[in-house]
Parts: C-alpha cells; structure tokens; sequence
C-alpha cells in the first residue's frame, strides 16, 4: 500500500479526533486536564467545516460548534473536517485551524513573545510551536487510546451516538473514563509518523459510520505572535 492510500484508507480517524475533541470539549465546559500539560481550555471557534462525502456544511460565529446547525449537520452524518480551535494554558493562549484529514495546522497564531534580543525571541518562539505540538500530541494520544481500547465500542461511541441526538450523556462518568496513553516521544506532533502504527490498527468503524449517528437513517444519504 502506498502513502497516499494510506492516508486515505486512516482519513477517518483526523474527523473522529476533531469529533471527539468537540464531544468532550462539550462535556467538560472546554476544561481539559492534557498529559504533561495539566489544565487547558480548549474550544473550536471562530469556523467549523463538517463534510459527507462531496457535500459540506461551513458554520461561521463566536461558537459555531454549539449552533443548531452543527448538530444537525452531525445528524445529517456529517463529520468535522475543519475548525479553528483555541488552546489556553495558564496566561499562554494559542490558535491555529487544525485540518482533521491531514492532521496540519494553519493560522497558527502563539503567545507574544517576551524576550527583547532577536535570537533570543527566536528560540521563544520556537519553544512555544513545539509546546502547542506536544498539546496536541498528547490530546491525540488520549484519542487513540480511546479509540483502541474496548471501551470505544461499549463506552465512548455510545455516548456520542446519544449527545448528538440530543440525549443525556453522562458526563461524569465519561470524564473519569481513563485509558493508558499510548507510547508518544517528547514533543511529538499528533501527524508525526511515531503514531502511524498505532493508528493503522484502527479499523475502519461502524459505530461511528453516519447511519449509526442517527438512527432514523439520514446518514445513508506560520507561526504569528500575538501581540
């Protein structure tokens, strides 16, 4: 199998990550406790992209992950493709438009740098680029977990099933759900080829296929410092 089959084949798990991203996002009020990292907000914001095939759904808005038209979208069987996210750790905020299919960043915006020499706020800056990639790394590895462990199937795909009809989820127990993280070098990004094989033991999955979204059976159908 070549590289491009390949990406094309694991497409699917980059828009379960964003899902999941939004799903627990969702429950958690954006509060995220992330490995290495501790608390984090994390929120999509500003644009949303949710794609089934060749048609599309583009949601503008403050928050256009908790316009009706998300969920309907999600009902519809539709998955997000696309989304601008916010990650604020501590005083340190970053934003980026995160592509699910490909895993890449765009729009990266990092914290104002505060050192005065030139080499100096160089190396800042790439600290905090190789900081907002170890946070997603680590967020991509829970995700994997998740995903490979038999809870997904009884557990995880379940419970989003349900949040996206409208129905109650139990949040509390979803939170505490825990499953060991993946082996996942310092700073590695959630595209670096470290997670490749991990991800290739992902089948292809039919809770989350869009018949199983809603059960009526619609679904058939460079870095910038902020100053």
């Amino acid at each position: 199998m070549d590289l491009v089959d390949l990406i094309e084949k694991r497409r699917f798990l980059g828009r379960e990550f964003l899902l999941w991203l939004w799903f627990q996002g969702d429950l958690r009020e954006n509060r995220f406790d992330v490995e290495d990292f501790g608390p984090c907000d994390i929120q999509l914001e500003g644009q949303l992209t949710l794609t089934q095939e060749k048609e599309q759904s583009r949601l503008k808005g403050a928050i256009p992950s908790a316009a009706p038209e998300a969920r309907e979208a999600l009902r519809q069987g539709k998955l997000p493709t696309q989304a601008r996210m916010r990650i604020e750790r501590g005083e340190l905020t970053f934003t980026f438009v995160l592509q699910s299919d490909s895993l890449a960043l765009s729009g990266v915006r990092i914290p104002a740098q505060v050192k005065e020499e030139e080499d100096e706020r160089f190396y800042e800056r790439m600290y905090l680029v190789e900081e907002l990639e170890a946070m997603l790394g680590a967020l991509y590895s829970e995700f994997l977990a998740q995903r490979l462990s038999t809870s997904w199937e009884q557990t995880v795909a379940p419970a989003i099933r349900a949040w996206v009809r409208g129905e109650t989820v139990d949040a509390a127990a979803l939170t505490k759900l825990r499953v060991k993280p993946l082996g996942r070098r310092p700073g590695q990004s959630p595209s670096d080829k470290g997670d490749a094989p991990a991800a290739g033991r992902a089948s292809r999955p039919t809770t989350m296929a869009p018949p199983a979204l809603d059960g009526s059976g619609r679904g058939k159908a460079k870095a910038k410092a902020v100053a």
